[in-house]
């Protein structure tokens, strides 16, 4: 398997996979090109996990301050396709997205129904900071973790 910056065709790729991931997610539930318009104009970094010419996994990188000393980021919209979960995929992405990052602080935001995915980043050294309420839908609450890269 290897990890790589998305490319367009990996994009293309990923419109199903993340589909699939986020049943319950405002732009993920829209028309394919739509979500192929979003993934490839949002800003940040999005790097995937490609196996025999397939994108199996992705994740996107959003830097809120990139400099060397401290960058601060986000990590979000991890998925990896079903017939790849508890592979280990999830966890390689997380490696090498933080490994992009460096030095710094990395937040990640796991709604109240993203339940096991928060505890995907525990498993992986990420600790709850805090909770917000009605973040994502009205009545929803939702978990901040973080984790210091140094």
């Amino acid at each position: 398997m290897k990890i790589e910056k998305a490319n367009t065709e990996e994009l293309k790729q990923s419109v199903q996979l993340y589909k699939e991931a986020f049943p319950v997610h405002n732009i993920f539930q829209k028309p394919e090109d739509e979500v192929f318009n979003y993934l490839e104009t949002i800003e940040g970094e999005l790097i995937v996990a490609i196996e025999d010419d397939k994108v199996v996994g992705g994740l996107l990188i959003v830097y809120e301050e990139k400099i060397p000393e401290h960058t601060r980021a986000r990590f979000k919209h991890i998925a990896v396709a079903k017939d790849h979960q508890h592979k280990g995929v999830g966890s390689e992405l997380l490696k090498k997205a933080e490994e992009i990052v460096g030095k710094g602080k990395i937040e990640i935001h796991a709604a109240e129904t993203e339940e096991e995915l928060a505890e995907f980043y525990k498993k992986n050294g990420y600790e709850v900071e805090g909770e917000l309420k009605s973040h994502y839908r009205p009545g929803e609450k939702c978990t901040i973790l973080g984790k210091v890269l140094e």
